[in-house]
């Protein structure tokens, strides 16, 4: 894969995994809504890497083995309705890292490609990049959070994953602060 790619694809994987970036904003904040967009946008994503990640680690009458597939679909079938905020939000968050490095110069190109290229990127990315920074030796823990979660409506999940990041909005400059414009 091409490395300047690989770069932008790797930004935008942390950015749909809501891991705030500590760097300031240049340009628009991302708001509330973006920010569940993109967590129910990830979630999907994020189940397919705890189960690459864990497997060896889960049992197999645990809540993955028994009910992963359900949960994520209930996701799934959202990721259409969610893509335009979530794609928002990571045009932001990429243009916030761009400054003069690969980033900047591809902005655009992911901004004008068509989605149905840019989505199977972005999703195979979301799952190396969770993979990678999941502690294996906390996959009961993660698996028992999932089958917490499995039972809210995941628009209200996104909601709230949302309203909660945009309460430290002070801490994370490219968070949208509380009567920001949106």
């Amino acid at each position: 894969m091409n490395p300047k790619l690989r770069l932008m694809g790797l930004t935008g994987a942390l950015a749909m995994a809501v891991q705030p970036q500590l760097a300031a904003a240049q340009g628009p904040c991302i708001t509330d809504a973006e920010i569940g967009a993109m967590t129910i946008y990830a979630v999907p994503s994020a189940v397919q890497a705890v189960q690459l990640t864990c497997a060896d680690r889960l049992g197999e009458s645990g809540f993955l083995a028994r009910n992963s597939r359900a949960f994520a679909q209930r996701y799934s079938a959202l990721q259409g309705r969610t893509w335009p905020a979530a794609k928002s939000g990571l045009l932001k968050v990429l243009g916030s890292r761009a400054g003069a490095g690969p980033v900047a110069q591809n902005l655009g190109l992911i901004a004008n490609l068509p989605d149905q290229h840019v989505r199977p990127l972005v999703d195979a990315l979301l799952v190396q990049e969770i993979s990678a920074r999941l502690p294996v030796d906390q996959c009961s823990r993660i698996e028992t959070l999932l089958e917490t979660l499995a039972p809210v409506d995941p628009e209200i999940a996104g909601t709230l994953v949302g309203l909660t990041l945009g309460l430290f909005a002070a801490e994370e400059p490219l968070l949208c602060p509380a009567g920001a414009p949106r």
